[in-house]
């Protein structure tokens, strides 16, 4: 009996201890740590327990610009995920009232709806988030229209303005909803994955249904693409949060890059004439030279040649802050 006794003990153990054991793994990182304007970022990672890809995930990303403000804010499913404590049951583009819109005329103010509900039956603190772009994958638009608590059971929605640029490329554009417990940044969530849809940026406005979209990635990994905009983008060191919650546990990875103005010799912010100018006085010096300057060698190869005369030209127009 006692033998029993400790048999049973020792396969409990063993059980307990592999399971509290378990161990959560997500990755995260950018397919380059240097990007100038204009070219577009891949955030990719992955997600596994005890090293086996977990196919029924939600991770959160969070992009914050140099000058600390929300860039990017995705929930990705990792497979098929279920049992949403909290979950986006729609977003779309609408008019001020809430009814359904399928394109926006460029340089308004257009309206988006967002509905969501409480599945558990206890209360939660919530950020409901929004995150618009165009068609090119270049984003316009990422900001948290609600933080509060969700009663349970409760079904709730709201409809907040949105500007549209007046320099909005005309087409496609998309909105993207999702709930958190509080963004990946303060050590939080995603509690279900975003919902999306799509409308039309144009010269006119019109009423009609919008077009609903579903991402979903295969199982323990993740990637998500945007376009950073050669005119107007802001400057410097990027920083990405990738976060989860999985069968009780929490885990948030990090990982930065850098947007440069590649043809910004004297660094005022635009590739102009005068960055034309330096150029071609630097032309034909090597490092010593008296006309040596190390700005004008974009390539790094040592030495200021056509290359660099064509490469300052290519990104000729081109702006942003620092």
């Amino acid at each position: 009996m006692l033998l029993l006794y400790f048999a049973l003990s020792f396969t409990i153990f063993n059980v307990y201890t592999k399971a509290y054991a378990a161990t959560l793994n997500l990755t995260v990182s950018t397919n380059k740590v240097i990007y100038n304007v204009g070219e577009t970022v891949t955030v990719n990672g992955t997600l596994t327990i005890n090293s086996t890809p977990v196919s029924d995930g939600i991770v959160a990303v969070q992009v914050i610009d140099p000058k600390n403000y929300l860039h990017v804010i995705r929930a990705l499913p990792i497979g098929s995920p279920t049992n949403f404590v909290i979950e986006i049951l729609q977003v779309y583009l609408s008019d001020q009232e809430g009814n359904p819109k399928s394109s926006v005329k460029r340089g308004t103010l257009g309206y988006v709806t967002i509905i969501w509900r409480n599945n558990d039956n206890a209360d939660h603190y919530t950020s409901i988030t929004l995150y618009l772009y165009y068609g090119n994958n270049q984003p316009f638009l990422a900001f948290v229209p609600f933080s509060g608590t969700v009663r349970a059971g409760v079904t709730q929605n709201m409809t907040v303005s949105v500007p549209i640029p007046s320099d909005a490329p005309l087409g496609a554009a998309f909105v993207c909803s999702a709930a958190f417990s509080n963004l990946p940044s303060n050590n939080g969530y995603a509690y279900c994955p975003e919902k999306s849809s799509t409308f039309t940026i144009t010269f006119t406005s019109s009423l009609s249904t919008t077009e609903t979209l579903q991402t979903q990635n295969s199982s323990g990994t993740y990637s998500i693409n945007f376009t950073t905009p050669n005119r107007g983008a802001v400057l410097g060191n990027y920083t990405v949060y990738a976060s989860v919650s999985y069968q009780g546990q929490y885990t948030r990875k990090t990982c930065t890059f850098k947007l440069i103005l590649v043809g910004d010799v004297d660094f005022d912010g635009k590739v102009d004439m005068t960055d034309v100018g330096l150029v071609l006085r630097a032309y034909g010096s090597k490092p010593g030279d008296p006309k040596w300057n190390p700005n004008c060698d974009f390539n790094g190869d040592g030495k200021i040649d056509m290359t660099d005369v064509g490469i300052v030209l290519r990104n000729y127009g081109n702006y942003g802050t620092y």
